[in-house]
């Protein structure tokens, strides 16, 4: 009896060690944001491009497809990519453990936001991996010090462990770069082609599931992987982001019958953000465009933010494009829309296994609502016939808002170091023309070869505040260009949500905003563009010309007074100015200076957009004007607004209250009773702002109720008192 528990635990004890010894290849997963342009995600350098967790709320991370950026809108659950083959393959391309001949199926997905049980497929190579984040060509510290000089000839053999599997008969790919950052850019000699780039490569193993107790039935193909992300600035290019993933047979024998596909799971909005109810969305395929798109059920949602809740206008509308697939003559060859869990082991399900995901989901076999057996669902009433044909619905309802799509390739072999590319664009609109108008210019630019139709250099702008005035200063870099015809000013009171009181649709569904201000170079070209009928919405402007240019003199102006030092123009720099006077003290604004063109025949006028982040040195500008700080005394003090009332002006959600102390000294301690004289909350002001802002929340950051309350500030320059009264 000894004998046995001793020898029982010797084995336990041999088993955990060989657990302990165990390496984790996901440990050099990394994370990082694209955010250019309007389209705001966080990537993985394991081939996830969102993570919209599903199963588990506080995991997601945010932003996942957000748009547009710094809207607080999110529709990312899971977009990720798939590999699979049939079996049998040579005993060289695959690993793992394969007793029953089932097909092989990698993805870059993780289960929580995916719901498929065999997870995360790809690891990074950990010489492409930098400590800290996945690499972007706008962070040079997110980059491997050093790069590799060319792409890897090894896979790991289980990626449990160092030992490889290295192929010495396979020529050596040089790692190109770009001559004057580094980067290894997407141009063909290496150069970066987009304004924000990402670069990571990964090799194919069994995943986080033959971790530990391990897994009877995970395998996998020894690949290797090769991801990029695109995204550009301006306004042809603002609403998508393009993925290119490039599959490599890394093996001394070829990999046949392969697919690869695009797994897409958008939410109208996901179920991780706070207060979403599960409700429908619809999900549509264009074939023309080979898009998967989708959109909510009947336009009504909960507004995560705050509560409240957004009506159709406020609800984008998300898709996937396919660019260039794997195989055959580059275009679709399946499309399956079916449901993030239902019927996940039936034909109609979303495959949470390898062979069903490969079976009924890539390659789209036996769906009954592919009644025509073309690889293409069209069939949602279920009657037999396509939808186009006997007017039927033209679109897949996933309940609860967790419908999944997946575009699948046809098939094709690689042979030894042979690659294959898979081209998509994430693209998105703020109706489903505007959806549609966004695929089709992510499929000009590639068809282009990547070749960027631009509007003017972006000017380079800074902002200074005074009481109740905005002055707006920029250079004049952009009239170098020699199709300039202008600049537009845009103002923002919603963080670059909006950009005007006014607004309107173009014939391609892209909404535009009406400036603040317009000065157009004196030229003759005025008034509404003519040459292409498309464009015709565009106006020019009436040659009415900047009337405020000045010379830098050291950081001030020649002939004109600031109220602040110059930041970022130099001696001798020639500089407009604009004086906006049509602000309130204490809300925030955004600007934008936009310069644009007069159009060239083939393409019409084109303008600047905003840039993602106001607080870097570019056309944007974010500024709160204000008193300046108070320096003999307290005489002009205010509660801003008094009364309060519910959703003033600077707030920007439904639960965001606030009430602003203004006109006050650099240093102050601000006490608030209510009329029972009880202390509700002090407020320590030490800021070089003259307002301190109130959240109306007592010290136990409890919301408080209606009614009168008064202020007591005591400051060096002397003390004051007040009353105000907040109506909720």
């Amino acid at each position: 009896m000894k004998l046995k528990q001793s020898l029982t635990i010797t084995l336990s004890m041999i088993f955990l060690s060989s657990l302990a010894a165990q390496k984790n290849p996901m440990d050099f997963k990394r994370w990082n944001v694209m955010n250019i342009n309007k389209v705001a995600t966080t990537f993985n350098n394991a081939g996830m491009l969102c993570d919209g967790n599903n199963q588990n709320y506080s995991l997601a991370r945010i932003p996942s497809f957000e748009f547009p950026q710094g809207s607080g809108l999110n529709y990312g659950t899971c977009v990720a990519v798939v590999v699979g083959a049939p079996y049998p393959q040579d005993p060289a391309v695959v690993g793992g453990t394969n007793p029953d001949g089932l097909a092989y199926l990698d993805g870059t997905m993780d289960e929580g936001p995916a719901d498929f049980w065999n997870e995360e497929h790809f690891a990074p190579y950990p010489e492409f991996t930098n400590p800290t984040a996945a690499s972007i060509s706008t962070d040079p510290t997110s980059w491997p010090d050093p790069w590799p000089e060319a792409l890897p000839n090894y896979v790991y053999k289980t990626g449990l462990d160092d030992e490889k599997i290295v192929n010495d008969q396979l020529p050596l790919i040089p790692l190109l770069k770009d001559a004057q950052t580094g980067w290894p850019g997407f141009g063909p000699n290496g150069e970066q082609i987009a304004d924000q780039e990402t670069f990571s490569v990964m090799y194919g193993w069994g995943g986080t599931d033959q971790i530990g107790v391990g897994n009877a039935k995970t395998r996998w193909l020894r690949t290797q992987l090769i991801m990029r992300g695109l995204a550009w600035k301006g306004t042809l290019y603002e609403n998508f982001i393009v993925w290119v993933f490039i599959v490599r047979n890394p093996n001394p024998a070829p990999i046949v019958d392969m697919a690869m596909g695009i797994h897409i799971d958008f939410g109208f909005l996901p179920a991780f953000l706070p207060g979403i109810s599960y409700d429908d969305d619809r999900h549509y395929y264009d074939p023309k465009l080979q898009l998967a798109y989708g959109w909510d059920d009947d336009g009504f949602e909960e507004d995560p933010r705050g509560g409240g809740v957004l009506s159709a206008e406020n609800i984008a509308w998300a898709g996937v494009v396919a660019l260039k697939m794997p195989g055959g003559d580059g275009t679709v060859a399946a499309y399956d829309a079916t449901h993030f869990w239902e019927g996940q082991t039936t034909n109609i399900g979303s495959g949470g296994d390898p062979e069903m995901y490969y079976q009924w989901n890539l390659l789209n076999l036996n769906d009954p609502q592919d009644s025509d057996h073309d690889g293409i669902d069209d069939d949602f009433d279920g009657n037999g016939v396509p939808d186009i044909l006997d007017g039927g619905p033209n679109y897949y309802v996933g309940s609860g808002a967790d419908g999944l799509q997946v575009l699948g390739s046809h098939s094709f072999t690689l042979q030894p170091g042979e690659m294959d590319t898979l081209i998509f664009a994430t693209v998105f609109g703020r109706s489903e023309k505007e959806l549609k108008t966004s695929a089709q210019r992510a499929i000009n630019l590639y068809q282009n070869n990547w070749e960027v139709v631009d509007a003017p250099p972006a000017p380079k702008m800074e902002a200074m505040v005074d009481n109740r005035k905005v002055i707006l200063i920029w250079g004049t870099e952009s009239e170098r260009d020699v199709q300039f015809e202008g600049y537009k000013i845009y103002r923002s009171q919603d963080n670059g949500q909006t950009w005007g009181a006014e607004s309107f649709t173009d014939f391609d569904g892209v909404v535009h905003y009406v400036p603040l201000a317009q000065y157009d170079r004196v030229d003759g070209i005025t008034g509404y563009y003519k040459t292409l009928p498309e464009y015709a919405w565009y106006y020019l402007g009436s040659d009415n010309w900047v009337p405020n240019r000045f010379k830098v003199q050291g950081d001030s102006l020649i002939g004109f007074k600031l109220p602040q030092p110059l930041k970022y123009f130099n001696d001798g720099d020639s500089v407009n100015v604009f004086v906006d006077n049509s602000v309130l003290n204490g809300v925030d604004y955004w600007y934008y200076v936009a310069a644009y063109d007069s159009g060239n025949g083939i393409i019409g006028p084109l303008e600047n957009g905003a840039a993602s982040n106001p607080y870097e040195i570019n056309n944007t500008v974010a500024v709160r004007p204000q008193l300046p700080l108070a320096q003999n005394g307290l005489q002009n003090v205010r509660v801003v607004p008094n009364p309060y009332r519910f959703s003033e002006i600077w707030e920007s959600g439904w639960r965001d209250h606030k009430i602003q102390f203004t006109g006050l000294p650099g240093q102050a301690v601000i006490k608030i009773f209510n009329t029972s004289g009880e202390l509700i909350r002090t407020l320590q002001h030490r800021a070089s702002s003259s307002i301190e802002e109130w959240d109306l929340k007592n010290r136990y950051n409890q919301l408080v109720a209606p009614g009168v309350y008064f202020y007591h500030i005591d400051s060096p320059l002397g003390k004051t008192t007040g009353k105000f009264i907040v109506i909720l």
